[in-house]
């Protein structure tokens, strides 16, 4: 019976699994996820995990295009848009996933020119895409249907029905090398396919991918006013400086992101009091209905240590910090084969993991295929 060990439990590494199992016979194929952190953790939860170590929970995690640059960015394109056709069948028969269709709208401060004439990549199978022109700002405009979803409940959504529905055992172990997969395993001396989803690209005989570049990223989840006006839609701006500032409604009441920070390079996991500040500015400026009044008897609190009664204030109930798993080069997926083992690559998505999740695992699986195929000749 062929063995699969998926390794990594990310969004990219259970919406492999995922597909796999949803897509490979049942009763001749096995498959095991490896992973030193995940949503199969006891401590997991829909708001707490263990560690912002594992990017995925922290991610704002909505669809945003952008028309491409080099033909390797066109090349994710097309992965991002087999992602949202799956979303849509979720969001329609799949509620309990979170994902959640919304109005999409950004805004640019000085668009590049392939924003200015829509560029191939930017507007391709998007539903409802319209260029907004330029406003009284000086912001060049753009709206379409996009999907938002809650990261936590939908890591939860993806193992749970590996777990309940595929019987897929999960392993938490922080793995040294690749290789040291055969060891856990007695099935000499045929050895399991492996396909690495490891955020920082673990290789076979250990260490991490060298093209691996961390970008540190927070944001603040913000518990929104009742009458907020950002709950059915996503905004982004991108300013002239290069900075952004954006919302995200995490479905389910699960709050509005407002962020965020892109440091490339920069591994730094603690929260930046200046990133705080930084962040509450320009959410002031560009999105203070999301602020709401203050009515608590002067009673502070760690993170809005200056609000006051009769003041607006954000009512942050997280900071997050995580390391987005970028790599140099774009996203890995690739076969290779070590020592006579089969190994499939699925790392380096950055930012894009929710994006590029399902796109991706359709490719991966196209290869364990090729695997299995060849296995039988």
């Amino acid at each position: 019976m062929p063995h699969i060990v998926v390794v990594g439990a990310g969004v990219l590494g259970l919406t492999t699994a995922l597909t796999l199992a949803e897509n490979l016979p049942q009763s001749t194929t096995q498959i095991s996820v490896i992973a030193e952190w995940g949503p199969h953790l006891p401590s997991m939860n829909t708001s707490l995990t263990t560690s912002n170590e594992y990017v995925s929970p922290w991610a704002g995690a909505h669809f945003r295009p952008f028309p491409s640059a080099t033909e390797k960015e066109f090349e994710e394109l097309k992965l991002t848009r087999k992602t949202l056709q799956y979303f849509q069948e979720l969001a329609s028969d799949h509620p309990e996933s979170s994902v959640k269709f919304v109005k999409g709208v950004e805004y640019l401060e000085d668009p590049s020119e392939l924003y200015k004439t829509c560029a191939r990549g930017y507007t391709e199978d998007l539903q409802n895409f319209k260029k907004l022109g330029v406003d009284e700002r000086g912001f060049l405009g753009f709206e379409y249907d996009t999907w938002v979803v809650s990261p936590p409940m939908y890591l939860q959504y993806l193992y749970r029905k590996l777990q309940t529905i595929y019987g897929v055992k999960f392993i938490t172990l922080k793995l040294d090398s690749l290789q040291q997969i055969n060891t856990l395993f007695s099935e000499k001396p045929k050895r399991p396919i492996i396909v690495n989803c490891t955020g920082k690209g673990l290789q076979y005989s250990g260490g991490t991918d060298p093209a691996y570049e961390p970008i540190r990223g927070q944001t603040l989840l913000i518990n929104p006013p009742p009458d907020c006006p950002y709950l059915n839609k996503t905004i982004t701006y991108q300013l002239a400086n290069k900075s952004w500032i954006f919302t995200i409604h995490r479905p389910l009441y699960g709050g509005v992101i407002l962020g965020g920070t892109k440091q490339v390079g920069d591994t730094f996991l603690g929260i930046r009091e200046e990133d705080t500040k930084h962040l509450f500015k320009l959410g002031e400026r560009y999105f203070p209905s999301l602020m709401k009044l203050e009515a608590r008897n002067g009673k502070e609190d760690n993170i809005n240590k200056e609000s006051r009664n009769g003041e607006k204030y954000f009512d942050v109930m997280k900071v997050n910090v995580a390391l987005r798993p970028a790599r140099r080069g774009g996203l890995r997926i690739e076969r290779e084969k070590i020592n006579g083992q089969n190994v499939i690559h699925n790392y380096g998505a950055g930012g894009m993991g929710y994006e590029l999740s399902y796109g991706a695992s359709l490719k991966v699986y196209s290869l364990v295929e090729e695997i299995l195929n060849e296995s039988k000749l």
